[in-house]
Formats: structure tokens, sequence, C-alpha cells
């Protein structure tokens, strides 16, 4: 009896030794079953985002999972993200903080294509819940694809459907009572525009000054980044730096294509969470450039190829258009009076017209004419008067002792009443100095 006793006490100690080998040599893991009645009931309590960057990064949130026992446990999260018909591959990302492991670890999702939506599903690894409870780290992205690969169609909709259940770790079943959590995430997106666009813009002349706002609202991070402005090929763009200097923003074409792409922040940029940033940009069209309305149209690329520009996932924004007009004339002297033509001014007191071959009301004809300058327009009722103080230069300098005035005077006097009478015939617009040799 006492052998049969020993024999059964040594198969005791034998078969957890013999499991545990078995196990071991299966490449398996051993754990202990949970002692969900020792643990208590487990609660649930999840805080999602309420809103996600679309091509963002991933954005952190907790769920926590209560243990009100006094002893701990482990278990498996189950996830489940909902989101429109068209959603690409790659499109959405899941990791979760592994405290085993001491850092993250994605989650495997795996897409089940519904009538109406597309779920895609995964889940944790093991997560120990000491008594007490525990907070699991997690990170939900719509990155819209891979690092400069980013995808150039579909999206997943305005809004995610993220839910969670929690299952036990060895037995692979629910826990009683079903843990389960459904939140409503938003998609938006960064965006970029244009604002206060002259309306005009002289071909040739000076540029014209606008602000490029980039404005990401959203919990993400972005990087792989491209702000870029776009105009037509001709258009000069330059960017206005912290230290108030210009730099040249060259453009980048595409084959046949009309326009040319500037980007503001260089390409692989990077926009904060949460924050706007704003570029004094200024544009210039040359001479040559056609007339008539051209467009300024904003927008932002993440993930582009690296040997691919505009190739990514777009997002682009209402623009602007401005007007490329011919520069102003130059203004033509005006009331000139060449010698040997009939004079414009008003009739003598007589009624008379001036006569070129010197008759009444006449002027001599002189060898050659200086245009000076336009003088002020005197009011209507004031005749042009000049005095010492307000000579024009022109008529101020000395004459040439090989030239003559008009009139019986040959000195600067002469001259100086000569212009006057000028300015009071034909009004203020220009005065002609007339000059010519003595005949004796």
């Amino acid at each position: 009896m006492r052998k049969t006793d020993r024999a059964l006490n040594r198969a005791r100690r034998l078969t957890p030794a013999l499991a545990l080998t078995a196990a071991l040599l299966a490449g398996g893991a051993v754990t202990a079953a949970p002692a969900f009645a020792a643990a208590g009931p487990l609660s649930l309590t999840v805080h999602t985002p309420a809103v996600v960057g679309f091509a963002g990064g991933p954005v952190e949130f907790t769920e926590h999972l209560g243990n009100p026992g006094d002893q701990g446990t482990s278990v498996v999260l189950d996830f489940e993200i909902e989101s429109d018909l068209g959603t690409p591959p790659n499109a959405l990302s899941l990791d979760y903080f592994s405290e085993l492991t001491g850092g993250w670890l994605p989650v495997e999702l795996t897409e089940r294509p519904g009538a109406d939506k597309v779920v895609n599903a995964g889940g944790t690894g093991k997560v120990v819940v000491p008594a007490g409870g525990t907070d699991v780290r997690l990170r939900l992205g719509v990155p819209m694809g891979r690092p400069h690969d980013g995808a150039t169609n579909g999206g997943t909709g305005p809004s995610l459907t993220f839910r969670t259940g929690v299952k036990g770790w060895s037995q692979d079943s629910p826990v009683e009572p079903p843990l389960t959590d459904s939140h409503v995430v938003k998609v938006e997106g960064i965006s970029n525009g244009v604002s206060g666009v002259p309306a005009e813009v002289v071909a040739g002349g000076e540029p014209v000054e606008f602000d490029a706002v980039l404005s990401n609202p959203t919990p993400s991070a972005y990087t792989n980044l491209g702000n870029v402005l776009f105009t037509d090929r001709l258009a000069k763009v330059e960017v206005r730096g912290a230290d108030g200097k210009w730099t040249t923003v060259p453009g980048v074409t595409a084959p046949a294509e009309p326009v040319a792409g500037h980007y503001l922040d260089g390409r692989n940029s990077s926009a904060a969470p949460q924050s706007s940033t704003t570029r004094r940009v200024r544009v210039s069209y040359p001479a040559d450039s056609p007339l008539g309305r051209t467009a300024l149209n904003p927008c932002v690329f993440v993930n582009e190829g690296e040997e691919m520009p505009f190739r990514g996932t777009t997002m682009c924004s209402q623009g602007a258009t401005t007007e490329v007009v011919a520069p102003a004339p130059k203004p033509s002297p005006t009331g000139t009076h060449k010698a040997g033509e009939p004079s414009t001014g008003p009739a003598g007191s007589d009624g008379s017209r001036p006569k070129p071959d010197g008759g009444a009301g006449g002027a001599q004809p002189a060898g050659d004419t200086t245009t000076a300058p336009a003088a002020p327009a005197p009011a209507a009722s004031q005749p042009a008067v000049l005095s010492a103080d307000n000579v024009p230069a022109a008529a101020a300098r000395p004459v040439d002792a090989n030239l003559a005035s008009t009139g019986a005077d040959s000195d600067r006097t002469g001259l100086i009443a000569g212009v006057g009478a000028l300015l009071v015939g034909v009004g203020a617009g220009a005065f002609v100095l007339v000059r010519r040799r003595r005949t004796g």
C-alpha cells in the first residue's frame, strides 16, 4: 500500500514537469489561467481622440482596464475600425505600447469589406491587468499609405467608428460580463491657402505681396510634407525669411503641365499638431507675360515619391486670381510749341492768332528749341508769374553769348519775361525757350 502511495505521489510531481517540457519543446508559452473570480469583474473605459489628421501621424490615447480585485489577470484587446468604402490599403494604423517589451508594437489589421463599410480588425498581445487596474496606451492614425508612398486615390470618410472588446488571454474567450466600447472619431486634414492677393500685377513691374497660410488644426503631426503654390511657368515667386530677406523659390514643373509648383517650405517639410504658419510671399511676372487673369493655387502633398513631385496624398484649397496688366504709358510732353508751327495758345487781345512768320501777334522763328519739365498749373483766376523765387531752372540758366533772346533785350531779364508771357499764353503745361543766333 505504501509503495502504491509513493508511486502516485511521484506521478503527481512528474506530470507538471512533463507538461512544461512538452510546451517548451513545442515553442509555446505557459501562463496561468486567469482567475477572474478572484480578480473581480473588470471594467473598460476608452478615451479615444476626438479627431485624427488625414494623412497625418498617429494620435495617442488610453484605454483603462479596471480591476477591483486583489489578484491580477491577463487579457487581450480586440479592435475594429470601420471606415467608408474606397478606403485604400495602408490607410489606417493602430499601435499599442507593450509593457512586456517596453516599446510600441503594431496591431496587425486585417481588412473585411462589408456591404457599405470597410472594417479593419486586429488585436493586441498579452496585456497584464494587475490588482487595481492599468492603462493601455494606444495610437490611432490615418497615414493614407507609407512614407514617400502616399495613396493617390480613395479616402476613409469624414469619421471612423472605433470598437474595443476584451477577452481572456489563455482561453481566448470573452470576459464575463462582456466588455465592449464604441466611439466615433472625426477625420480632418491639413490645408493651405492664400489671402490678400492684389487684384492686379504689372507685367515687368514690381512684385505683389500676399500671405500664404499653412493650417493644421488636428492633433496629428505631419512629416514628408509639401506646401506648394502653383503659378504659371513665367511667374517668379519669393518668400520672406525671418531675417526680412527675400529668397527666390524655384518652380518645379511636370511634363505637359503649363504650371509650376513652388515649395514654400522646401520639400519634405513638417507641421506640428494644432499649428498655423504664415509665410509672406511675393510674385512678379516678366514684361513679356501674356496679359489677363492668372491663378495662384495652393495644395498640400503628403508622402510624395522621392523622385515623383506632386504625387502623393493631395489636399488642395480654394486659390485666388490676379490680373496681369500692361505698364501704364509714360506721359508725353503736352503744349509744346515747335518753331515754324502755329501756336495752339489762345488768341491775342485783338482776337488774332500768333503767326509763324513773325506777323501780328507772332513770334520770331528760332533755330532750335529746348523743352523743359512741366511746371505746376496756376489757378484759373491767377496768371502764371515768374519771379526770382519761382523761375524754372531751365529759364534761369545764363544765356549763351552766341544766342540771342527774343525781343529788344538781350539779357536774362528779357528771357524770363518772355518765358512768363509764354506761360500766360499757353498755360503751365510746358514752356519753350526760344533761342536764335545774333545777326550782327
